[in-house]
């Protein structure tokens, strides 16, 4: 009998195995396990079990069953290597479910009690007779059975049984097919076994086999943290592996938001059976893992494809390298207690943004066939799609797909999505086991995937604790030779980590890495994020500059045409990965050279002197300062915020008015965000008086009739960013300013920025000074118009949402918040509970239709069309216009409906929401008159049809923020420097 490591499954995956087992082996009639009331998992079968035909060794004396029995699943993580240790444990272990049995027949807690139990355990026992472990369990179990205690409380079990490890082993060999679907217990002989004979060597794991290859490749490219590369005294290559973490994400689950680690709760879910025809399937087996800017997405996808790595190359016998890789990782898993996988996942990692480049093309290109082209790239065989088909089919797979808010076109994300989801259902079609895993931003992050195929993980803050502890890994791995530095640098960000005011700046893996950067030359750290990457990005030039090498001297005196260098490119880049193309932003290095002599010929050097410092700057930029990486043919910023903080500088040169109206351009891009935000930092850093401009800017924003700004704006969600970013520490009036603008979310539908609109006010009201003024600017909305209402219950509830999400269960402002939570419901009406419902339900499930509703009378409306009666009804449009309006309205919000509630004239209710195509209505925008007209709708509906403008606004706000504007914004900035350059002409 093979031995079968039954260890290996995980609870989870045990407990679907013994379903599996059991129905093979009981019958068809095995119903899948459901929670128990002392928190266990059981399943039942009714009827007649014939053990003359399944009895195995051990069970003598049953012939047949005839009742209702219960299966119990008996987990033991580490079994003992003596089965008299394991008999006591699984004695345990039955003695607690038959306590709860007997609670259960006293207190009448079940609807029904068992004639039978089958106990399923993964431990062994000794099969000897009369002293063995199987036999002596048997015995104190029958004799618990037949206590006194047992019989007065009603519980009258006619027979138990028991099946051991052994007997599951057997049971495996005789049901193959069951064993093939647990990857945990597959060979590479059972693969083989499966595959085509043209396929012999994938899947073998050989020296001929391709997917070893890629496995080779694949494991040694994602150790690498690029951020290491810093230069200087004290370098040292940061790997995955060295400084590995953990992050804590918060999941939304029917019973309330969990807090849970989020690589941890991956590779939980991947040791469990995702076969969607599994008797005990897992409903929801894939994850979205959101997190911003730094938050480490990236680094927990590497962590999650190397985990599933080393479990597949730990019997592989790699080479010298590849097998310290191996063990090196597993330490890491180790030391965060995740340890290897016990199902040997197929893991393969695809960034989304190439993925994005080759759909640009107007390829076709499935995702089986761009992952069968990444891996023929690395080996010397050509993989096809059919081939991964066939592997797909055979062995399970980890797939996982980052940076989807690299994409930032709307049209390649909807391709993506659309070639996730063919993936999906060929995988269900071949019976796969697949975990897809996403990574994104939240920001632009509209079309989420199916909540009921996908859980969504919200990466949180590190902790203070935490961020301190991996500034300690960072520290002692950058200084492992500078005992001094070391002890200085882990002091300075120990202290970072625990004050009120930086330790905002240390939230993420990111930001702490570039802190230990800073701190090492500064011990005085930055209150906001602009001036942090500011400063990381002086210490790597001062650190170049101090060294005795013969470029020092050239890098100080051409500091500002590299500063020039870096914020031409970054611009450049920045506009580039706007559009689908050029999601993985580069230039070639001979565009890199020509941006270089242009901006050397511009400022009055002679021909040859240009062509001699371009070179070299291009040599400085791209090897002393190493912000610019290689890419394929060209080089491009290895970290995004940098490439951002660069933008973000070429954006502020020039006059106040200038500049602000670039801010203006790039305001409503999701794209553009972080770019912004630094851009308000250099404004704000260098002159108070960018206090005011900001905010006259925001308000500006929100006037725009083209983009209907007046009734979705953009400002509430600016002013809740800034403030996130700590721009307005130390800025009370900025700040006050700031607090108006959130507030006009209250005066609106609650559509824009709701999320972070909210978590902004909570941080607002956790200050003494503010508490009051938010709980009553609150109140007065919750008891005012329907409209008011609606939003200031939408916006309580993403507070309280922000308040479980950030911690904050003993908060000062807790209180206040919830009075004015309560307030809230004491006013809504019946008629706003509903709206408010079927908002909810319809927005975040878009296309999923409300149940139908009891009354008769409540017809539903169509959208588009109620709009375009109410247009033709203001008469601003001649008929061509009209109709216009009324198609690209019928366009954009699909079959949208919604009905009406209450007395007249009711309140609007979404039915379903299901938004269409809405270039043809941002195309209409455009004209003045049918953007006037559309303005006069929305003003003129009735407080509670507030729904009606929130359902128009998802059908077409986020691809209106998404058209770019980066080549605009290029030539407003060419054109300025064209101006700048001929003063001296």
């Amino acid at each position: 009998m093979p031995d079968h490591d039954l260890t290996r499954l995980g609870s989870r995956a045990f407990e679907q195995l013994v379903v599996a087992l059991a129905r093979h082996d009981i019958g068809s009639g095995v119903q899948v396990f459901g929670d128990g009331p002392d928190g266990g998992r059981e399943a039942t079968f009714e009827g007649t079990i014939n053990w003359s035909k399944t009895a195995s060794e051990g069970q003598d004396g049953m012939d047949q069953w005839s009742g209702y029995t219960v299966l119990q699943a008996k987990f033991n993580v580490k079994p003992s290597r003596e089965p008299k240790d394991n008999a006591v444990w699984l004695q345990g272990q039955i003695k607690s479910d038959l306590d709860g049995w007997i609670r259960a027949a006293k207190e009448h807690t079940r609807a029904r009690l068992p004639d039978y139990l089958i106990f399923i355990t993964n431990v062994d026992l000794s099969p000897m007779a009369k002293i063995g472990g199987i036999d002596k369990v048997n015995q104190v179990v029958q004799r618990w059975l037949r206590a006194k205690d047992t019989w007065m409380a009603g519980l009258r079990v006619k027979n138990v049984a028991i099946w051991h490890a052994d007997q599951l082993r057997s049971m495996l060999d005789a049901y193959q097919e069951v064993r093939w679907a647990f990857p945990a217990l597959l060979t590479a002989g059972d693969v083989l076994a499966r595959l085509a004979p043209e396929s012999v060597s994938l899947g073998s794991f050989d020296a001929q086999d391709p997917l070893r290859e890629q496995l080779l490749h694949a494991i040694k490219a994602d150790r690498w943290i690029r951020l290491s590369q810093s230069g200087g005294p004290g370098e040292a290559k940061l790997w995955l592996d060295d400084i590995a973490i953990d992050l804590p994400a918060k999941i939304s689950r029917r019973d309330g938001t969990a807090t849970v680690q989020a690589v941890q709760h991956v590779l939980r879910l991947g040791d469990m059976v995702l076969r969607q025809r599994q008797p005990d399937r897992i409903r929801r087996p894939h994850i979205v893992l959101v997190g911003g800017p730094g938050q480490g997405k990236s680094t927990l996808s590497q962590l999650i494809a190397q985990a599933y790595r080393v479990a597949l190359l730990e019997d592989a016998s790699p080479g010298p390298t590849i097998r310290e890789i191996v063990e090196s990782t597993r330490d890491a898993l180790e030391r965060l207690g995740l340890g290897v996988p016990g199902n040997r996942r197929w893991p393969v990692r695809i960034d989304l943004a190439k993925y994005a480049e080759e759909l640009a093309t107007g390829r076709e290109v499935s995702l089986l066939r761009w992952i069968a082209t990444q891996v023929s790239e690395r080996t010397d065989r050509a993989v096809s799609p059919n081939d991964l088909r066939t592997w797909l089919r055979a062995w399970p797979w980890a797939l996982i797909l980052d940076g989807l808010d690299e994409v930032p076109s709307a049209h390649a994300r909807r391709q993506i999505y659309s070639r996730i989801d063919d993936l999906l259902t060929t995988a269900e079609d071949h019976d796969a086991d697949l975990l897809i895993v996403v990574t994104t931003r939240p920001t632009g992050y509209d079309e989420r995937f199916p909540s009921d195929r996908f859980e969504h993980l919200d990466l949180q803050r590190l902790p203070a604790e935490a961020a301190a502890a991996f500034a300690q890994q960072i520290t002692d791995k950058r200084f492992t030779n500078d005992d001094e530095m070391r002890f200085k640098v882990a002091a300075r960000m120990g202290d970072a980590a625990h004050d009120p005011v930086t330790r905002r700046l240390m939230e993420t893996p990111l930001q702490v890495t570039i802190m230990s950067f800073i701190v090492e030359k500064y011990p005085t750290l930055p209150p906001d994020r602009f001036t942090l990457f500011d400063l990381y990005y002086l210490t790597m030039f001062d650190r170049e500059v101090a060294k005795d090498i013969p470029i020092a001297r050239f890098l100080s005196q051409h500091r500002p045409q590299i500063d020039s260098l870096h914020e031409q490119v970054g611009l450049t880049l920045q506009a580039a990965s706007e559009i689908a193309d050029g999601a993985d932003a580069w230039i070639s290095t001979r565009e890199l050279h020509d941006i270089a002599l242009a901006h050397l010929v511009a400022r009055g050097f002679g021909a040859s002197e240009a062509e001699k410092h371009a070179t070299a700057l291009v040599e400085a930029a791209t090897h002393r300062l190493v912000l610019l990486g290689p890419r394929d043919g060209g080089v491009g910023f290895d970290i995004r915020t940098l490439q951002e903080l660069m933008a973000a500088r070429a954006i502020c040169e020039g006059d106040d008015t200038v500049v602000l109206s670039r801010l203006r351009l790039v305001a409503h891009h999701p794209h553009w965000r972080n770019t912004w935000l630094l851009a308000a930092g250099v404004l704000l850093l260098r002159s108070d008086r960018f206090e005011k401009r900001i905010l006259e800017l925001l308000k500006q924003l929100d006037t725009d009739l083209h983009r209907l700004n007046d009734r979705y704006p953009s400002g509430p969600g600016l002013a809740a960013d800034i403030l996130e970013d700590n721009l307005a520490v130390n800025r009370p009036r900025f700040e006050s300013g700031l607090l108006q603008r959130l507030f006009v979310a209250l005066d609106r539908t609650p559509l824009v920025d709701r999320r972070r609109v909210g978590a902004a006010i909570l941080r607002i009201a956790e200050t003494e000074s503010y508490r009051r003024m938010v709980y009553e600017t609150i109140a007065a909305a919750a008891s005012d118009g329907p409209l008011r209402r609606a939003a200031a219950d939408v916006l309580l509830e993403d507070m309280m949402v922000s308040l479980v999400t950030l911690g904050r269960d003993n908060n000062v402002g807790r209180t206040a918040l919830t009075k004015a939570k309560i307030s809230a419901q004491m006013t809504l009406t019946a008629a706003d509970h509903e709206a408010l419902d079927g908002w909810r339900q319809t927005s975040h499930q878009l296309g999923v239709k409300l149940a139908p509703h009891t009354d008769p009378a409540l017809a539903e409306i169509n959208l588009a069309s109620h709009l375009s009666s109410l247009a033709e009804a203001i008469g601003l449009l001649h008929s061509p216009e009209q109709e216009l309006l009324s198609a690209s309205l019928a366009a954009a919000v699909g079959n949208s409906r919604f009905r009406l509630a209450g007395l007249e004239p009711g309140t609007a209710v979404p039915v379903l929401n299901r938004p269409g195509a809405p270039d043809r209505l941002l195309q209409a925008l455009q004209n003045e008159d049918i953007a006037t007209s559309l303005d006069l709708v929305l003003g003129t509906l009735p407080p509670a049809h507030w729904a009606i403008a929130t359902m128009l606004g998802d059908a077409f706000k986020s691809a209106q923020n998404r058209q770019p504007v980066g080549p605009e914004l290029l030539r407003a900035v060419a054109a300025a420097n064209a101006d700048n350059n001929a003063y001296g002409s």
